[in-house]
């Protein structure tokens, strides 16, 4: 009998484990939580946009610019995940950097998925977007 615990007890308790641990990394958080809080909007003083379909790059420096970029993103609804496959048609790299030291990367896949990027931590963090973007502003700089 006190076999069948024993065995119970160790089937359940890894999947209680497993349960609990998946529950906390998938949660929801927005991108001011994410990525705002780390650092002040108003320092950022040069956004780097790659295409990736070309590669071209652009680089801005206006405030006004960098402010109707990041406006999209503000408060923006994010879902953790686990480094998903993006079958992206379009990505964006955006490079947020203070004082020529770069800050924060994101990787804009297809206004479906955000990847975060903080060089100062060397870590990447992998978002499912749960709410539409509005990208039309960072297209036209491609034009």
């Amino acid at each position: 009998m006190k076999k069948r615990y024993k065995l119970l007890l160790g089937i359940l308790l890894p999947l209680l484990i497993l349960y609990i641990s998946t529950m906390l990394l998938t949660r929801d958080t927005d991108f001011t939580t994410e990525v705002t809080e780390r650092l002040e909007m108003e320092e950022i003083h040069e956004i780097e946009i790659i295409r990736s379909s070309d590669e071209k790059t652009v680089t801005i420096t206006d405030a006004a610019e960098i402010n109707q970029i990041m406006q999209p993103f503000k408060d923006l609804p994010l879902k953790k995940v686990w480094f998903s496959n993006s079958d992206s048609h379009e990505a964006y790299w955006l490079t947020l950097s203070i004082n020529d030291n770069r800050e924060i990367g994101l990787r804009l896949d297809d206004d479906q998925h955000l990847f975060v990027y903080l060089y100062e931590e060397n870590y990447m963090k992998d978002y499912k977007l749960t709410k539409d973007i509005d990208t039309t502003f960072i297209k036209q700089l491609f034009q």
